[in-house]
């Protein structure tokens, strides 16, 4: 595609304020991103939705409070969307070529569009046994579940307990330790609801769990004695689950913002709790889509949206018991 062929406008989401799904509006006649060195344009295939696009739009975290600096302080709208897959249409890099189809996790958003510019660090090609819609949904639940497992640094024979098994991180998460059940001796309890435990056979063989805390009835969880948590949901779940633990065990939060409500309820059991949040990179993006390629990791699509549903996709998200990743087809 030469830049006469190249749109000088695009559909794309915009959001002028925070609030409820509705704030996102689909329009035609956005202009497209200028590219700065070291940077592609993407043709946006595919775009995935996490929790992250959510509670961006309602204004919660880092990214609303980039938004507001960069964008609405000055008077201007908002392109959410972290998770691309797309072709390559223009390029200020040597990396990567017209052509090329790439998938990266942008925290520079502006995703949810039909053209993107991202930062080359941050891309990754796509094997071509992955589809562009797998790619699409895996930068962000890819790399953080891998950068989790590794942030986590389990040890031979720990036992490690684990919510939200089968959400958008979860399901990646679970895979990547059950892998370790073989070659390092750990055990893995899982904390999910039947429907969700369920579904886990579709994923991994769930004899090799140590064994399934269903939270739905049950009112206290055992003292496992165990040495690491996995805590995918924080809050209420996070403080529920430390009840598992030994003293002195580990804690890791996915959501960072709870990290310190889990210290305050721990007491004077001696956890360690420590939250973490994913670092974009275009090494990690390539392990991960190899992971799939390979068919070493097995990625859950629960439903795929076009970009003019975003709202109805957000609301399902928010939802909270998709199976798996919600995306955004975007062209």
């Amino acid at each position: 595609m030469s830049d006469k062929q190249i749109p000088t406008t695009q559909h794309a989401v915009l959001i002028r304020e925070f609030g409820e799904p509705e704030v996102m509006m689909y329009q035609d006649d956005v202009a497209i991103p200028e590219l700065k060195d070291n940077q592609v344009l993407v043709k946006v295939a595919y775009a995935g939705i996490n929790p992250v696009d959510y509670k961006t739009r309602q204004g919660k975290g880092w990214g609303a409070d980039g938004i507001q600096k960069n964008k609405f302080d000055h008077d201007q709208p908002a392109i959410l969307g972290f998770d691309v897959a797309g072709e390559v249409v223009k390029s200020n890099s040597d990396q990567f070529n017209m052509g090329d189809q790439v998938a990266a996790l942008s925290f520079d958003g502006g995703c949810y569009a039909e053209y993107v510019a991202v930062d080359t660090n941050l891309l990754a090609k796509v094997p071509e046994s992955v589809t562009l819609e797998q790619a699409g949904a895996l930068p962000c639940i890819g790399q953080t579940a891998l950068q989790f497992v590794e942030f986590a640094d389990i040890k031979k024979g720990e036992h490690v307990v684990m919510n939200a098994p089968a959400g958008g991180v979860g399901h990646l998460v679970i895979q990547l330790l059950i892998d370790k059940v073989a070659q390092n001796n750990i055990k893995v309890t899982v904390i999910c609801s039947p429907e969700k435990h369920a579904k886990l056979d579709e994923l991994i063989d769930t004899s090799k769990l140590a064994g399934w805390i269903d939270y739905t009835k049950d009112d206290t969880f055992p003292d496992l004695q165990a040495d690491v948590l996995l805590d995918l949901v924080g809050d209420g779940a996070g403080v529920r689950a430390l009840s598992v633990l030994k003293s002195g065990a580990r804690v890791n939060v996915l959501p960072t913002i709870w990290v310190d409500k889990l210290k305050e309820v721990s007491g004077d059991r001696d956890l360690s709790v420590e939250g973490y949040a994913v670092k974009p990179n275009g090494q990690d993006m390539a392990r991960v889509l190899q992971l799939v390629a390979d068919s070493k990791l097995t990625l859950q699509i629960q439903q795929t949206y076009p970009l003019s549903e975003v709202v109805e996709a957000h609301r399902e998200l928010q939802k909270g018991d998709s199976f798996g990743k919600i995306v955004l087809k975007v062209s």
